[in-house]
């Protein structure tokens, strides 16, 4: 999420204030709570990934013997032990 802050017209003499956890912000990821995920037409590894916020290596070592070339709509993927 990202906070936008007009100066309201007062001058602090500060030209740019940053914020102290931006850094933060931008490594947030979405995460489901859900143990599974049901594949969707058009889904990809890496889009299940980022939806999920599950590294696709996390993935593939919960799903042993996934082909990431051939997912089917309607397939279920571990998310989490």
């Amino acid at each position: 999420m990202l906070i936008l802050a007009s100066g309201g017209g007062s001058s602090s003499g500060s030209a740019d204030p940053a914020p102290t956890n931006a850094s933060t912000t931008k490594t947030a990821v979405k995460t489901t709570g859900a143990r599974f995920y049901t594949v969707r037409s058009g889904d990809t590894l890496t889009a299940i990934s980022i939806e999920t916020g599950v590294p696709v290596e996390t993935l593939q070592q919960l799903n042993p013997g996934l082909d990431t070339q051939a997912l089917q709509p309607g397939q279920r993927l571990r998310l989490r032990s």
